[in-house]
């Protein structure tokens, strides 16, 4: 087996009988940029990372700037520009675990790539050394132009921390198309992914209880990999139109195949309960307004 994958993923691919597509799959990481990648990341106004707090929580937030503010030094070196107020979030995670993913994605294309590995915290911005590059599929992808500024530049402040979700937010995750996912393995290697579907691809249980379908993809099961040795687990939702963000931090699993709920998610291959350890809503997050292009071709109809 290809040694880019641990032991959580190979279990994963192995029951999801798919080793033999992970390992040709698995061919394609690097462990540098390549030029296409340097010149993809360079080019992005957000990215995803994934990073772990001092209590093993998981976070997946959002880093916005201008074209540059992502800018490769060379093919194994990141220098990432986050403002003071991003500076005083992540100093509490960097500080005591040093380990980074990060998800670069384009919705405009539906081009993504994923570079992880380990980060330093400066004054002027995060230093990330390359140890896992690589491309994926653009399958569930809503195409969105994140290009166009559409909302005035403010200030981000939280607006509410909470241990349950209230209405408002139950009403958020389940109208939602895409969020983006932060996982780790047992030693602390971090990672930022994303899932997209139809509106409604995700089931709220109860008010600090969600499920979400896994849909065929590239075979790689890192996500899943994670969170089947490794259950802390940080989600982020995004509202396109206000430009709020909602994170969230918690645990997951991977639901049983014999589950009676995998009837109720077309296209699910597997299913993952997600259980809510803290919320918080942060108001003006994303500086850009968003607005839809269009729905992935790749998503399950939903009845």
């Amino acid at each position: 087996m290809n040694s880019v994958y641990h032991r959580g993923e190979i279990a994963v691919q192995q029951m999801a009988g798919a080793l033999t597509m992970a390992e040709q799959t698995g061919r394609s990481v690097r462990d540098y940029m390549p030029q296409a990648a340097s010149d993809f990341l360079a080019n992005q106004t957000f990215i995803i990372i994934s990073t772990i707090d001092g209590n093993n929580r998981v976070w997946a937030t959002l880093l916005t700037g201008a074209p540059g503010f992502v800018k490769p030094i060379n093919e194994q070196i990141v220098r990432i520009h986050i403002s003071p107020l991003q500076q005083s979030q992540l100093r509490s995670h960097l500080n005591s675990i040093k380990e980074i993913g990060i998800l670069a994605i384009e919705p405009t294309t539906r081009k993504r790539m994923r570079l992880n590995g380990t980060a330093e915290l400066h004054s002027d911005g995060i230093i990330v050394k390359a140890e896992q590059v690589y491309a994926n599929c653009p399958k569930y992808i809503q195409a969105r132009d994140h290009r166009r500024a559409g909302l005035e530049q403010r200030e981000a402040t939280v607006s509410h921390t909470a241990a349950t979700w209230n209405d408002k937010q139950i009403r958020w995750i389940q109208q939602a198309d895409t969020f983006f996912i932060a996982t780790a393995s047992p030693e602390h290697k971090a990672d930022a992914s994303h899932r997209g579907g139809s509106p409604g691809f995700i089931h709220v249980i109860d008010n600090k209880t969600l499920v979400f379908p896994d849909y065929a993809g590239n075979s790689m099961y890192n996500t899943l990999g994670n969170i089947y040795t490794n259950p802390h687990c940080g989600m982020l939702f995004i509202d396109y139109e206000t430009g709020n963000t909602m994170q969230l931090t918690g645990k997951a699993k991977i639901l049983p195949d014999s589950d009676d709920l995998l009837s109720t998610f077309p296209g699910a291959l597997r299913l993952t309960q997600f259980e809510l350890e803290l919320s918080i809503e942060w108001m003006n997050a994303n500086p850009n307004a968003w607005p839809m292009i269009s729905y992935s071709p790749f998503n399950p109809k939903l009845v």
